[in-house]
C-alpha cells in the first residue's frame, strides 16, 4: 500500500511539474522586423500596410483600440486608432494606427461626433459614436506610429536598422532629427529629451 501511495505521489508531482513548464509561444514581431511585400509596402507587427484592416490588426495585437478623428488647420482630417500600451516581445509601447477612410465618410462621422477636445499640438480630437467606430473595422491601415517606453539612441537604431538614407532636422522642433529609411517606408524621430517615434507608412505617404 505504501509503495502505491509513493507511486501516486510521484505521478502527481510529475504532472504538476509539467504544468509549470512554460509553454512555447510564437515570438512577437519586433519593430525592426520589417518585410517589403510584393506591392512595395512594408509589413511590420504582422500588419501589411495598405492591406491589413483595423479589425485584423486588433486580432493580431489581441487588444481593442480607441478611435478618433483629428483635424488641424491646413491639414486633411485623419482617422486614428490608439493602443495606449501594448507589449511585443517584452517591449512596452504606445501604438497609433492611421486608417484609410474616404473624405465623405469622415465628414459624415464628424457630423455625428460626440465631442471635440483641443490637443497640445493645436489639433482637435473628435470622439466618435459607436456607429462610427463600428464602421471603421474594415478600414485598411496606411500608417503606424510606434512609440516605445524606452528611448532609442542612435547606436541602437543603427544596430537594428542600419544607416539612414537621409537625416534632417525637424522644421517645427530643431532639437529633433528625422532619420529616413525610404526602402522600409520608415522615418524615425530622435530627440534626446523625448521618446523615440518610429513612423511606418505606405510608400505614397512616406516619400519625402
Amino acid at each position: 500500500m505504501k509503495s502505491v501511495l509513493i507511486g501516486l505521489f510521484l505521478t502527481l508531482a510529475g504532472i504538476a511539474a509539467l504544468m509549470l513548464l512554460p509553454s512555447k509561444q510564437t515570438p512577437a514581431p519586433m519593430p525592426w522586423e520589417v518585410t517589403i511585400m510584393a506591392d512595395g509596402n512594408s509589413k511590420v507587427f504582422d500588419i501589411h500596410l495598405g492591406i491589413t484592416t483595423y479589425s485584423e490588426a486588433q486580432r493580431q495585437l489581441r487588444q481593442y483600440g480607441k478611435t478618433a478623428i483629428f483635424t488641424r488647420e491646413g491639414d486633411a482630417p485623419s482617422v486614428e486608432a490608439f493602443f495606449q500600451s501594448i507589449n511585443l516581445g517584452g517591449l512596452s509601447a504606445k501604438l497609433i494606427l492611421n486608417l484609410a477612410v474616404d473624405e465623405d465618410k469622415i465628414a459624415e462621422m464628424l457630423s455625428h461626433a460626440m465631442e471635440a477636445r483641443i490637443q497640445p499640438s493645436g489639433a482637435r480630437r473628435y470622439q466618435l459614436n459607436n456607429l462610427s467606430n463600428t464602421s471603421l473595422i474594415k478600414a485598411p491601415i496606411i500608417a503606424i506610429s510606434y512609440i516605445p517606453s524606452i528611448r532609442l539612441d542612435e547606436e541602437k537604431i543603427r544596430y537594428r536598422f542600419g544607416d539612414p538614407e537621409v537625416i534632417k532636422q525637424d522644421a517645427e522642433n530643431p532639437n529633433t532629427s528625422i532619420w529616413y529609411y525610404p526602402r522600409l517606408g520608415l522615418l524615425i524621430r530622435l530627440n534626446e529629451h523625448e521618446k523615440t517615434i518610429l513612423e511606418y507608412s505606405v510608400k505614397a505617404l512616406s516619400s519625402h
